[in-house]
């Protein structure tokens, strides 16, 4: 569910808790008054072309905006525009799809919405809906006007957004501008995702402390890997071996905020110490650290099984670490495994980014499986005392025929862009996000998609070996998404 933050300050909880008396509670209260972020409709007919583009331009002028609510089925006093009276409307589901058909048909592009009913419970089937609206980072969005066909017989796009309480359609200027600042921001975080990935993996690269020992060998340390225990080459002129890693790295197009101090950290240790951070199994974070602008947890010492960090932002990076090879230069990733940490991954950032920080719309993703931290790309990530990057090869537990005479790589990415709350929630959409992530990713292996999962936000379980499948299908069959 999206978030209205004027809305969850009115009532004092959240918008899923919200009752009818709760809503009858805003009669008369000044500080309920209609805003830039906040609307009343008697109702909304949305019956005739008239009718669609009115409620249409209500909601696209709130995201190209900063974002808000319009509240249905009640009545405003015209002079002060405080609620007045509560009249309810029709709040069933068939209604609601309505409403998103109009939405959908009549501005082109797909808006953050969603319509959340408010039932009377003395009237069944009435109430009000509320109608949030995001802020959304791909404005500027735009309705279709069929009101003045005598001037074109298809119709306008026009641009609406909010003016105070009211609402006005922009100018050709502002639209250039608004226009401009989305293809601006869409390359500069781009830029945030390399950064905060590059930081992640500088970080971890010094904390990690990786001792060959004399004859080479790791000592044993608590892994999400095991059973299996990595064996660390020995390697001459001092040099310590290259760490090959999987990397998931999210950054919002609308950023959240954090502000970190003694009680976010408190809140931050609570939780990322009770919540698992892989899907389907119960591991969760060791150890808790504040580093500049982000908070930092991982799992694993003193060899780091796992690695994050959370920005202040709502962006970030979760690092697993594969396992080296036990002789030659290859690293062997199973592909099952693999979607196993980008699954785990994007869900631990997206939780991050929504319920921590507030950040919303849109998240770049990039999803980075690298030989060794060296191969980052730019002269900078250079670190002249690790041994080469590892060839990394991806395989199959079940010996499925997707896998053969896949070529080996140092470095694959893929990169995507997905909704912040989907990646949140365990469902279709989080499984899309990784699908569409992992595919890319998986091109420079050879191989035109991963078949383990699907993007139209399903598992396909016959292609999970035994070691994984009880455990992903188990996670899977709590909202259903198998096939």
């Amino acid at each position: 569910m999206l978030r209205s933050p004027r809305l969850e300050a009115l009532f004092g909880k959240r918008l899923d808790l919200v009752t009818f008396a709760d809503v009858q509670g805003l009669v008369g209260r000044e500080e309920a008054a209609e805003a830039a972020d906040l609307d009343y409709k008697e109702l909304v007919h949305a019956k005739n072309p008239e009718q669609k583009a009115e409620f249409c331009k209500d909601v696209v002028a709130m995201a190209n905006d900063r974002g808000g609510a319009l509240i249905v089925g009640v009545r405003e006093d015209g002079d002060q525009a405080i609620p007045e009276a509560i009249t309810k409307v029709d709040v069933t589901d068939a209604e609601r799809q309505r409403l998103y058909a109009v939405l959908t048909n009549t501005a082109p592009h797909p808006l953050p919405v969603d319509i959340v009913p408010v039932n009377d419970p003395d009237d069944p089937g009435r109430g009000v809906l509320l109608v949030l609206v995001e802020r959304s980072a791909l404005a500027p969005h735009t309705v279709l006007d069929t009101r003045e066909k005598v001037h074109h017989r298809d119709g306008w796009l026009r641009y609406p957004i909010r003016n105070g309480a009211a609402t006005r359609w922009m100018q050709e200027p502002e639209i250039a501008t608004r226009y401009r600042d989305r293809f601006t921001h869409g390359r500069s975080v781009q830029d945030r995702v390399s950064e905060v990935k590059l930081e992640c993996l500088l970080a971890y690269e010094e904390r990690d402390q990786w001792d060959g020992g004399d004859d080479g060998s790791a000592s044993q340390a608590s892994s999400p890997l095991a059973p299996r225990v990595p064996h660390i080459p020995y390697f001459e002129e001092n040099r310590e071996p290259a760490r090959p890693v999987l990397a998931v790295t999210v950054a919002p197009e609308v950023a959240g905020r954090l502000v970190i101090n003694r009680a976010s950290l408190m809140e931050f240790q609570r939780s990322i110490g009770t919540t698992s951070v892989l899907v389907g199994r119960d591991v969760t974070f060791e150890n808790i650290q504040v580093a500049p602008g982000r908070l930092v947890a991982s799992f694993g010492a003193p060899i780091i099984g796992l690695y994050a960090e959370f920005h202040e932002d709502g962006s970030g990076t979760f690092l697993v670490t594969l396992l080296p090879p036990k002789s030659d230069d290859t690293v062997e990733l199973i592909a099952q495994d693999a979607m196993f940490y980008v699954l785990s991954g994007l869900r631990c950032l997206g939780r991050h980014a929504r319920d921590r920080t507030g950040a919303t719309g849109v998240a770049a993703i990039r999803c980075s499986i690298l030989g060794g931290i060296n191969e980052l790309g730019g002269a900078e990530t250079v670190l002249p005392h690790r041994g080469d990057p590892y060839e990394i090869k991806l395989i199959s537990e079940g010996n499925q025929g997707e896998y053969a005479n896949l070529r080996s790589t140092i470095r694959a990415v893929g990169n995507a862009f997905a909704h912040v709350d989907d990646l949140a929630v365990d469902g279709p959409g989080l499984i899309s996000a990784a699908a569409m992530v992992a595919n890319e990713a998986c091109h420079a292996f050879g191989l035109p998609e991963v078949p383990l999962l699907d993007i139209n936000g399903t598992i396909n379980f016959h292609h999970w070996g035994p070691s994984m499948e009880p455990t992903i299908a188990s996670w899977a069959n709590t909202f259903g998404a198998g096939t």
